[in-house]
């Protein structure tokens, strides 16, 4: 099943409900039932931003996006090339693997599959069944989010508050470990662990003031999925006391 909306309703409505809609239900006929992780923000004054899309700096930021971290390599947002520019804004062909969204009027996403690299070092047949959320892409995934749309807001001048939404679909059965993977916590956890048992977390949107620091904020959406699990922000790996990224 394919959803297809007229690209003048999608760029010219201010009504957001309505657009972010549109959005949520172009991304499910997109994925159809194959688990993935999706992340978004939204200006929440819709309709106000309308984005200069020869504005080197734009694309530049897109494709090369804020590290969550400090090593050569991770789980950030950086779409796999080429981006491409349409008549909404810019995004990449590829669908099941950091797949990027940008529309001129402010919104962002970004979606990739859970699949062997969200599962990292997990075998196939345990995936299958009970496909393990890796700590490194739960954290990393919102982290370079929140820093890509912070540095987006100041560069289009965004006024208004964020909206920003994170969702996990198609993850029945799923199963996420407290701390981090190098922790025996993580190797040895002391409570039982509880494979989710429903099949979509479309988490509640967060409003976000336009000067909000993307570290807490990150960490803020993250809580909703220990939550889910049962667990409290002890359980939650690599941000120190004031909510910032110790990677």
């Amino acid at each position: 099943m394919t959803v297809e909306y007229d690209i003048a309703e999608i760029r010219e409505t201010r009504d957001i409900e309505k657009f972010l809609r549109m959005m949520q239900e172009a991304f499910e006929a997109k994925i159809g039932h194959e688990r993935f992780f999706r992340i978004t923000a939204t200006p929440a004054a819709l309709g106000e931003v309308s984005a200069n899309l020869d504005q080197p700096d734009l694309r530049k930021l897109l494709e090369e996006p804020p590290s969550p971290n400090s090593r050569w390599a991770g789980w950030d947002v950086k779409p796999l090339p080429p981006l491409k520019r349409n008549s909404l804004g810019f995004e990449n062909e590829r669908s099941d693997f950091h797949h990027l969204k940008f529309i001129k009027n402010g919104h962002l996403e970004f979606w990739t599959a859970i699949d062997e690299s969200f599962c990292w070092q997990q075998s196939e047949e345990q995936r299958q069944k009970h496909p393990r959320l890796y700590p490194y892409a739960v954290v990393e995934h919102p982290v370079s989010f929140t820093r890509l749309y912070r540095a987006l807001a100041d560069l289009l001048e965004i006024k208004s508050d964020v909206l920003f939404q994170m969702q996990y679909l198609n993850v029945k059965g799923a199963i996420l470990l407290p701390f981090a993977p190098e922790s025996v916590g993580f190797m040895n956890p002391m409570q039982p662990i509880k494979p989710l048992e429903r099949d979509r977390l479309l988490f509640e949107r967060k409003k976000f003031p336009l000067n909000f620091d993307p570290d807490p904020c990150a960490l803020d959406l993250i809580k909703d999925l220990y939550y889910e699990f049962g667990y409290g922000r002890e359980h939650i790996p690599f941000f120190d006391a004031t909510g910032h990224s110790r990677l």
